[in-house]
């Protein structure tokens, strides 16, 4: 995967938007991840880029920022299902849920393009179901078949790239769904920095860069 000083820009002005509190919230795991996501959407060229679990939108926000700084042209899509109220153990915690109106607001603030599709992943929306993507990004439901389900159903609609995050021990079933979809013919293992890990797919051409895929601009 090539490495854009785009994706870390964005990456950094997201992570310090939230730690200045000019976005509400914060970013997952620090945002130790965004800019591995942010290159791998960069690397996707033009296209749509997918999001299952959004939060309080540090991803969501960066990708947009990223293609937006590279002149990569396409919309961000995220699927968050945001209850209508906080879950009460979450009150007194570090982790506060983020809340649809708070997203909404950190989208408004940053000036990006980004849709939320307020659903489960699983069933898929259908808003979504015959759409296509050229990278996707799974930070959904961590526990049981729903890390494999998430994977499955963005591998049917991802064109390019598709990274998962959180493959440490602490998720087991985030690693389980990583090793097992590994396994399979269509994608290969591509790319890991500690919490984050991506896929590529095996017919995605090795000549086609961004360059060669943004002739058209």
């Amino acid at each position: 995967m090539r490495f854009y000083d785009e994706a870390f820009k964005a990456a950094a002005i997201v992570t310090n938007a939230f730690n200045t509190g000019m976005l509400t919230g914060y970013p997952a795991d620090g945002g130790m991840s965004l800019p591995w996501i942010c290159n791998m959407a960069i690397n996707a060229g033009a296209g749509d880029h997918l999001e299952i679990g959004t939060s309080y939108g540090a991803s969501a926000i960066a990708v947009a920022l990223a293609k937006k700084a590279a002149g990569i042209p396409g919309t961000v899509y995220c699927i968050d299902p945001y209850p209508k109220k906080r879950n009460p153990k979450f009150i007194n915690s570090d982790a506060v849920p983020a809340t649809y109106k708070e997203v909404l607001e950190n989208i408004k603030k940053s000036e990006v393009d980004i849709t939320i599709i307020r659903a489960s992943s699983s069933p898929f929306p259908a808003e979504l179901k015959d759409k296509l993507f050229v990278s996707s990004y799974i930070d959904g439901d961590h526990i049981g078949d729903m890390p494999m389900n998430d994977i499955r159903e963005c591998a049917k609609r991802t064109e390019y790239y598709m990274g998962v995050d959180n493959y440490e021990e602490g998720y087991p079933d985030i690693l389980n769904a990583v090793h097992k979809f590994a396994l399979e013919d269509e994608w290969n293992l591509f790319f890991k920095n500690y919490l984050f890990v991506s896929f590529r797919k095996k017919q995605h051409p090795r000549a086609s860069t961004i360059h060669s895929r943004l002739e058209h601009l």
